[in-house]
């Protein structure tokens, strides 16, 4: 059973680079049962609405989704990633907003399958928390199934 002079003496002894997370986790944790952040709300009903449009009658529909993070003070996002993934026709997007130290990169990545031309095309688009964007594209051969 949970006590809080254990917690207390946990706390104590922490490294100071970790007191940041952890006082981050324990405001999350003041309203019980723990709260969804506002962004990653936000990124679940977009990944959520681009699966639902891309959804087309007898196909079986679009991907799914889900991640991880942890939160630090004042609820701000630390770490962590979440994703979805969704058809755009032909291609299966993959879209990964991953936190590092409280910033976000934002991650598009796109497969495309075309059998008639022995190719498997992958792109990728990463979007910087300043607004910086890195585009690459590769194309493999392969063979028919």
């Amino acid at each position: 059973m949970a006590d809080r002079a254990r917690l207390h003496e946990l706390i104590d002894t922490l490294p100071d680079a970790a007191l940041a997370v952890a006082q981050g986790s324990l405001e999350h944790l003041q309203t019980w049962p723990p709260q969804v952040p506002a962004r990653i709300k936000e990124i679940r009903d977009q990944g959520f609405d681009r699966m639902r449009a891309a959804v087309r009658p007898g196909t079986g529909g679009g991907g799914g989704g889900g991640g991880s993070y942890r939160v630090g003070p004042g609820g701000r996002i630390e770490y962590g990633t979440h994703s979805h993934s969704h058809w755009d026709g032909d291609t299966v997007v993959i879209t990964t907003h991953r936190f590092h130290a409280g910033y976000e990169l934002v991650t598009h990545e796109r497969l495309r399958l075309e059998p008639e031309r022995g190719e498997l095309t992958y792109t990728h688009e990463i979007t910087g928390p300043d607004g910086n964007v890195n585009q690459s594209e590769t194309v493999f051969k392969v063979k028919p199934q």
